[in-house]
């Protein structure tokens, strides 16, 4: 009988269910989409059971369309955004809504530990600063605002987690994931009470549930779980990945030669390092426990990639071209700007429609337009925006490029052949692109194979399972015209930065 792995990605838009041959073949996808509740000025909440249903449906649809059954399942690996929260009772039961990773309720907190010494006195244990939707935010604003939900709660779980609970029973945490809520001693790989205690918690140390390694067996599907999934009761479960670690993985980076490119919703580009920097002066990335042995997970991301893009269809071609998918306007731009390219465009986009790298309140922009330029100018300038954010968080990895061996590229943008050359024009380097569409499932599952012993280690999945789709090789007659136009996109930069952080006038 043929086995399969099963990866499941609980993303911050999307619930993904992906089943994978042995041979990292994408058998078949099902996914589910939740409404994100606003109860509140910068809160955003999901009904934690709604999730749990979310992911049980999309379990067995998978299932279903792969027409294989769930016997065939051989382990089941899981992956979610980082942080937020998920507060349960001794039986597992939610004792509040579970909490997105763009929940914005805390950013006080945030500015208090900066202020009054705390995230200085932590860094060296967490390597990290502190934001509004970690968990050493949020549990002080809990304990402040909503003391009776922790008195209730018995634990605390990122997303994966609970939806791990919910299919084994067993209460766990994962290391990747729990390194990055700034609560984890990264070199002792331990809850700190000292941790706790400078950010005036330390009672609620008692919430951290014991911490697994990604590729351990946490527990089998349960009875329950079996019926409501379909899986196969007993289908061993991996600890799982935070879904940086699971797109890193799932891009074959196995040490600190290779870029890891993820050009989707969010912009994340990151790299392995052996040492994490402890210098509270001195920080500029997300560091956090990595995926592989004896390494760190170096980071720096925002939501400035195809997003943007996406919004530029559907504000610009979708109402002109009424009934035409948009898989196929897409195909239709990459055709355009390859008949329309040219070095004789200078118009400047910045796309920071969903969020900014630079300045936290910065929006969107076009710069130098006139009434000499066209639609064709227009579309280049956003392919050019979003490739030019990507360079900007490579830069601000504070490693020279030539530092990397080649760049791994996934996401929206690496199905685009124009927009991956592109990017390995700008940042002069080859850029390998990626077959798996869903990458960070495709990364849980390859854990899940090492934990059951499909392989025997994280460097046979990456051999068996990691499928690369061509290499973009630089070209060098670009590199003038694009060093030019970058340094004009970081002058943009700084004009938005003056744009909206001047103050007005006085009367």
């Amino acid at each position: 009988m043929k086995q399969y792995l099963m990866g499941i990605d609980n993303g911050g838009s999307e619930i993904k269910c992906a089943i994978f041959g042995m041979d990292g073949e994408e058998i078949a996808v099902a996914g589910r989409r939740l409404p994100i509740s606003v109860p509140a000025p910068g809160f955003t909440e999901r009904d934690a059971l709604q999730v749990w249903e979310a992911n049980a449906e999309a379990i067995r649809e998978s299932i279903e369309k792969a027409g294989i059954s769930g016997k065939q399942i051989k382990a089941v690996g899981l992956t979610g955004y980082g942080n937020g929260l998920c507060l349960v009772d001794g039986k597992g039961e939610p004792t509040c809504s579970c909490i997105v990773s763009t929940d914005n309720r805390a950013a006080d907190y945030c500015r208090r530990f900066a202020e009054n010494g705390a995230e200085r006195a932590i860094y060296p244990m967490t390597c990290q600063t502190i934001w509004s939707a970690q968990p050493a935010a949020l549990l002080p604003w809990f304990k402040d605002n909503r003391p009776e939900v922790l008195e209730k709660s018995a634990w605390y779980l990122s997303i994966k987690d609970f939806i791990r609970f919910r299919l084994t029973g067993v209460f766990a945490c994962e290391m990747t994931d729990a390194s990055s809520g700034c609560l984890l001693n990264l070199h002792t790989r331990e809850f700190d009470q000292k941790i706790f205690d400078a950010l005036g918690i330390g009672g609620l140390r008692r919430l951290m549930p014991p911490c697994l390694e990604s590729t351990d067996v946490s527990g089998y599907v349960t009875e329950e779980a079996a019926k409501r999934t379909g899986l196969a009761e007993g289908t061993p479960v991996a600890g799982g990945y935070f879904d940086i670690d699971a797109g890193a993985l799932a891009s074959g980076v196995l040490g600190p030669d290779m870029l890891c490119l993820i050009a989707g919703t969010w912009s994340i580009n990151e790299y392995l390092r052996a040492e994490a920097n402890t210098d509270y002066d001195k920080n500029c990335n997300t560091v956090t426990l990595s995926f592989l042995p004896g390494y760190f997970l170096v980071e720096d991301s925002s939501p400035t990639s195809a997003s943007n893009f996406d919004w530029y269809v559907r504000t610009f071609l979708e109402p002109g071209h009424p009934g035409v998918a948009p898989g196929e306007l897409y195909r239709q731009c990459d055709r355009e700007l390859e008949r329309c390219f040219t070095t004789d465009n200078d118009i400047i986009f910045v796309p920071y429609l969903y969020g900014s790298n630079s300045n936290p309140d910065a929006k969107g922009a076009f710069f130098n337009l006139t009434s000499y330029h066209n639609s064709s100018h227009v579309l280049q300038a956003v392919y050019e925006g979003v490739a030019f954010s990507t360079m900007y968080h490579v830069k601000n990895l504070r490693r020279p490029v030539t530092d990397y061996r080649t760049a791994r590229l996934s996401g929206g943008v690496a199905k685009s052949r124009v927009w991956a050359q592109m990017m390995a024009d700008i940042l002069q380097m080859p850029i390998e692109v990626l077959k798996s569409g869903q990458i960070s499932a495709q990364g849980a599952a390859m854990g899940a194979g090492v934990a059951c012993g499909a392989f025997a280690s994280l460097e046979d999945a990456v051999e068996h399972m990691v499928q690369t789709g061509g290499v973009f090789e630089p070209r060098r007659e670009y590199a003038e015209y694009y060093a030019g136009k970058y340094a004009a996109f970081e002058r943009a930069l700084k004009a938005l930065d003056v744009f909206h952080t001047a103050q007005p006038e006085e009367d």
